[in-house]
């Protein structure tokens, strides 16, 4: 009963306080009223003093000049107490009683004076303003007088002080002003004992719904039960302790969902109903580099795909129907670089702002694999066809002669054999590839010296370098140049490189081998003068089969795995294999690279 009493004085001092100010705006109003009032007052007082002095001299039978037209006005102004002025016609001034006769010549022409017009467009004119011949401000009325023998036609104006009026007012709005403070005060002082009383539980409220939304939700008003606001300290109470719970579920529920959204391989992107980028997880960025900057645009913006955007439509759109089947799709991005499989699922409940999620799935390593595997078939089908024609044509020339000839007979077993021994090698090179693919990192590194190497491999291919006039033109040491690597590995290494430059290299030419020491790695290079290799196959010629059209694919004798196997040799000992072409400044040669590491020191 209390706390309700309390509301009801606090209220009607408040009513006390709008109707008292509601007062004060009247009696404002009322000042304005009054001043206005005054001001026509006086308005209409210079009106009846233009028309008296007008009359006047309408009346005057006296008027022999402009000498006796200023004595007159002279005369008249004493009288009445005022200002009087004489305009003729065109604005120059003839008689003004405030003005001596000697000076009347000297005054501005009041052609343009407010007053002055309109008392030549309706008679009579009136103004108020600053007259800077008598350094005040006046009213100012004028009004026409025709012309009398020897006085033209002109307007006859009456200036009456405005400074009387001015302290008027001046004393009227200090009252007024000392009215509102006073009344002022003794409200503000009524305010405050109240606000003195409300001020403790109402700022206790405010701080702590102002530490509620700031987060701490944890904040409690204390109140006693007979304190004013209880009720309503309490109801903030329950609800900060209701937002608390609701906050820590959804808090949790929220990490949860970043861990999972933020940890997933897969790139992510929700859109909004509107079809526009409401997150990315982080995978995303990955995938298109600064996407966050690009939130609240559409799919087509920042991934380039128009086909992308229209299944995004399509799925966000009423037509995909009510269910939320992913929508699935094939895309390439980087410049085609990359291929990605697409999964875009609709949901259903749009209220939340969100109408579909896009699911980025990286294939391009699978559509790599099965390119290579695809070009690895047909390989090996086409490098296998060749030399079993060739032995069947051969086989079967031979069977269908009774008594073949004994120098045809050795010649078809000749080809017979080197098919033989072609797909033998084959075979070989594909169960030591196979072996340096199932166990990789394996291979047992000692220190071996790598001009070795080189000369174990150059013997290897000493017949077919000597064959075409090729040579060979090394800067290894014969001795000190010690690398960590398997010896025959090594050797196969050097003699598949050397085979291929010696296979590219222009007849009498020459092939160079040189190295590189940087800290506990050695890098080898061995350059051929031959065609080159154009940019387009260079990722690829490591590749098992894998040839270069045109020139470097018309020789024969090669199984394709030399490159293959020098890459996995290498790459199990821990080094990198490279090829750069063109090396010579007139766009030929190629120039392979492979590193090793050296023994520590």
């Amino acid at each position: 009963m209390t706390n309700v009493f309390s509301s009801k004085m606090r209220l009607l001092f408040f009513f006390w306080f709008l109707l008292l100010l509601s007062l004060l705006t009247l009696g404002w109003f009322y000042y304005h009223n009054l001043k206005q009032d005054i001001i026509a007052e006086a308005e209409k007082s210079a009106i009846q003093s233009v028309n008296l002095v007008h009359w006047m001299l309408e009346k005057s039978d006296a008027l022999q000049g402009p000498e006796q037209l200023q004595k007159d006005l002279q005369a008249m102004g004493a009288q009445m107490g005022i200002r009087i002025t004489y305009v003729q016609d065109g604005g120059q001034v003839i008689a003004d009683s405030d003005v001596p006769p000697a000076k009347i010549s000297s005054l501005d022409n009041h052609a343009m004076r407010p007053e002055i017009i309109q008392a030549r467009e309706r008679q009579v004119g009136l103004s108020i303003r600053f007259s800077r011949t008598s350094a005040k401000e006046l009213i100012y009325a004028a009004k026409t007088v025709s012309a009398q023998d020897r006085v033209p036609a002109g307007v006859v104006r009456v200036a009456i002080p405005w400074s009387n009026l001015r302290e008027r007012f001046d004393r009227l709005n200090k009252t007024l002003l000392c009215a509102i403070f006073l009344t002022f005060a003794v409200i503000a002082a009524v305010s405050y004992v109240l606000i003195r009383q409300l001020d403790k539980p109402v700022q206790a409220m405010i701080n702590a719904t102002e530490a509620i939304g700031r987060g701490h939700y944890k904040q409690r008003i204390q109140f006693h039960p007979r304190q004013e606001f209880y009720l309503l300290g309490r109801s903030i109470n329950t609800m900060a302790e209701l937002i608390d719970k609701q906050i820590q579920t959804i808090t949790a529920q929220k990490q949860q969902l970043e861990a999972i959204f933020n940890g997933m391989r897969e790139g992510l992107m929700v859109l909004d109903s509107q079809g526009k980028i409401r997150s990315v997880n982080r995978a995303m960025t990955e995938i298109i580099p600064n996407v966050h900057n690009s939130i609240g645009r559409r799919p087509l913006e920042v991934t380039m795909s128009l086909e992308l955007q229209k299944a995004c439509d399509f799925a966000s759109s009423n037509a995909s129907g009510s269910d939320n089947y992913p929508y699935t799709l094939q895309i390439a991005l980087q410049g085609g670089e990359r291929v990605y499989d697409v999964s875009i699922v609709r949901l259903i409940d749009g209220q939340e702002g969100v109408g579909s999620i896009v699911v980025f799935h990286d294939i391009s390593e699978l559509k790599r694999l099965e390119k290579v595997r695809q070009d690895f078939v047909a390989n090996v089908s086409h490098e296998l066809r060749t030399p079993l024609t060739s032995i069947k044509g051969y086989t079967e020339t031979l069977l269908a002669e009774q008594r073949p000839d004994p120098q045809t007979l050795a010649s078809f077993l000749q080809v017979i054999l080197r098919n033989t021994n072609h797909m033998v090698k084959m075979v070989d090179d594909l169960l030591q590839l196979a072996r340096l693919e199932a166990q990789p990192g394996t291979t047992r590194a000692v220190a071996v010296n790598a001009a070795e190497s080189l000369n174990a491999a150059w013997k290897a291919c000493a017949p077919v370098a000597q064959a075409k006039g090729v040579e060979l033109q090394h800067e290894l040491p014969e001795k000190g140049l010690e690398v960590m690597a398997d010896f025959d590995q090594l050797v196969q290494v050097f003699r598949n490189l050397l085979e291929n430059a010696i296979k590219y290299s222009p007849p009498n030419d020459s092939i160079a081998v040189g190295y590189e020491l940087e800290g506990n790695r050695v890098t080898f290079r061995v350059s051929d003068n031959g065609p080159g290799i154009p940019k387009q196959h260079q990722q690829r010629i490591f590749e098992r089969f894998y040839r270069v059209e045109k020139i470097r694919s018309h020789h024969p004798g090669s199984t394709g795995l030399g490159l293959s196997i020098c890459r996995h040799i290498i790459l199990n000992s821990g080094g990198k294999i490279w090829v750069q072409s063109p090396s010579n400044s007139d766009g030929t040669g190629t120039t392979v690279f492979f590193t090793f590491f050296s023994p520590s020191r």
